[in-house]
């Protein structure tokens, strides 16, 4: 029988994330094949994790990778079962790993990532797995966005408990401008905004039709039991609406610094300043629970 000797069981450890009697005994089980004890250790640590895979995955954290030049932005949503273990090493370090991962290339949904190959030749799988046979709660990768701005930006902002985090995209018509303080200042505070005040859409076009008409209904039986005669209620409705898009749309939404003007404003005072269209190109927020 090979020696199991502990460089061997360091060189396990470091390469799957298990305890140090898991690798012994996968390395005493191989006769000290180091890729086969690295399967035995794959095939216990998927045995471990579907099981608790059916536990609800409700909290984690929100990881972010912003390029130096602001081409390209990814955030993603990363749930573990309690905040104790969203806190540990290794649950960051996956999350990381996962962000680093998606920033290279991109995937159309949390499957398609999970189903690709690591850069360390691993399926990203089979990394979220070791960890979950190693910490013992179930993790989950929930979602994620990927933002790449060949005429503009992209901005992230992480709330400090990393639970909530907003990206977005922001364009502009004259190059020369998206590398100004000003335009990143501008980013910055869109970020917050977006954090803060949770907008649903960027413009009113965006709001489903039959979300508008479940929301015109909502107001019309609201109207109608406060008494108002059926005749003005179609008078009224428009008003109400108006007040929701002020809610729901980022562009719409009082500015959270100063409710005197709203986002679209702050967007045109900058564009002003510096001699160019702005425009917010798209967004995404996370926010862990929801």
């Amino acid at each position: 029988m090979a020696e199991i000797t502990a460089a061997k069981v360091k060189e396990l450890r470091e390469r799957t994330g298990s305890g140090m009697m898991d690798c012994k005994k996968a390395l005493a089980e191989t006769n000290g094949d180091m890729e086969k004890a690295i399967d035995y250790l794959r095939e216990k640590g998927l045995a471990k994790a579907a099981k608790k895979a059916e536990r609800t995955a409700s909290d984690g954290r929100i990881f972010h990778i912003v390029s130096e030049d602001g081409k390209r932005g990814v955030m993603i949503e990363l749930n573990s079962e309690t905040d104790f273990v969203a806190k540990t090493d290794e649950f960051n370090d996956l999350g990381k790993k996962l962000t680093a991962h998606l920033f290279e290339k991109s995937y159309n949904d949390p499957t398609a990532l999970l189903e690709s190959t690591h850069e360390t030749g691993v399926k990203v799988n089979d990394l979220v797995t070791a960890v979950i046979a190693k910490l013992g709660e179930n993790i989950v990768l929930k979602r994620f966005a990927r933002f790449d701005a060949p005429n503009g930006r992209a901005f992230c902002y992480i709330h400090s408990n990393y639970k909530v985090g907003a990206l977005v995209e922001l364009d502009a018509d004259n190059s020369a401008v998206i590398n100004s303080p000003e335009f990143a200042e501008l980013g910055h505070e869109i970020c917050m905004q977006i954090a803060a005040a949770n907008p649903l859409y960027l413009v009113q076009e965006d709001a489903p039709e039959d979300v508008l008409e479940r929301e015109k209904a909502v107001y019309r039986q609201q109207l109608l039991d406060e008494g108002k005669p059926a005749d003005k209620i179609e008078k009224i409705l428009p008003g109400k609406m108006r007040k929701y898009f002020e809610t729901t749309c980022l562009l719409e939404q009082e500015y959270i610094r100063d409710t005197d003007k709203k986002v679209k404003d702050l967007i045109a005072e900058t564009g002003k300043k510096l001699g160019a269209k702005i425009s917010v190109k798209r967004f995404e927020r996370f926010s862990i629970g929801e």
